[in-house]
């Protein structure tokens, strides 16, 4: 990835194309960048998901936008607006946190990562 916002994640849907896929699943703030002045976003979080299916009938390629989903101890899963709106209280886990964890052995939330995807990540560290 090169940061580079919408452009490549259209960029990312064409060369998905080449190899014969009819869909392609977009992120939240994909290939997004942050100025190293400001630390402020480049591109506004669904810019991508917005820029791929304006361009998706040319493209011939469907994009599946994601949704950015968070844990919460009162209602499980929902969509970071919606916890945001209700005022719930996530449970957050940086990446670097879980790799720590998973390389020291310790056990990982049930609400972040299934006991089987664990027990494979364990076997190829």
């Amino acid at each position: 990835m090169h940061m580079a916002g919408p452009r490549e994640a259209i960029q990312h849907m064409i060369i998905r194309k080449n190899f014969g896929c009819t869909h392609f699943i977009i992120g939240r703030d994909m290939a997004g960048s942050k100025s190293s002045i400001t630390g402020e976003d480049y591109y506004g979080a669904y810019d991508a998901q917005d820029f791929a299916r304006e361009s998706s009938e040319k493209l011939g390629v469907t994009p599946v936008p994601s949704l950015n989903l968070v844990y919460t101890d009162e209602e499980g899963y929902v969509t970071a607006d919606e916890a945001k709106e209700k005022g719930l209280s996530l449970k957050k886990l940086s990446g670097t946190k879980f790799r720590q964890m998973l390389r020291g052995g310790e056990d990982i939330p049930e609400w972040f990562a299934f006991k089987s995807v664990v027990s494979v990540l364990r076997e190829n560290i």
